[in-house]
């Protein structure tokens, strides 16, 4: 992504970062106990919040315990190479989305129903230029666009 979006704000879908921590609170407390769900609306609220070193310390409490142990690492090092695409309390502030609902819906839109036609046989270079074609058709920039921007030779 940063090699064609290289300005592009990266954001972690909150849902699946927060899915990270659900086996770790199984595991730890049991399914379903009083204690599993404190812990892991605690850990889901700083997780929102974007207190992403808050998070991380709270699974590294888990650490030792063996049935927990493997999940938490696994939280830990996820959350810890995401965790500038996790400042969710800002992003919001800002405006954006923390969910990739509305992306997915929007790669559908722009790349599936144009790049998956029947028979469609697609180079990656005409691929990227369709992509770039069809999102600034959509969102009605097509006439700010150069000509040189889709990189097409029309001598073929």
């Amino acid at each position: 992504m940063e090699k064609y979006f290289p300005q592009a704000v990266q954001i972690v879908d909150w849902y699946h970062a927060s899915q990270y921590l659900t086996p770790i609170a199984e595991t730890a407390f049991g399914a379903d106990t009083q204690r599993a769900r404190q812990w892991l609306a605690q850990a889901r609220t700083d997780l929102w919040e974007g207190r992403i070193r808050e998070v991380i310390r709270s699974c590294r409490t888990f650490l030792h315990r063996t049935a927990s142990e493997a999940f938490a690492q696994k939280a830990i090092t996820y959350y810890t190479n995401n965790e500038k695409r996790m400042d969710y309390a800002r992003f919001r502030q800002q405006g954006y989305l923390i969910g990739s609902g509305t992306i997915e819906s929007a790669c559908k839109q722009i790349a599936a129903s144009r790049l998956k036609c029947s028979g469609a046989r697609w180079t990656l270079a005409g691929v990227i230029a369709t992509a770039k074609a069809r999102a600034a058709w959509l969102s009605k920039t097509w006439d700010s666009l150069k000509p040189i921007y889709f990189n097409l030779s029309l001598a073929h």
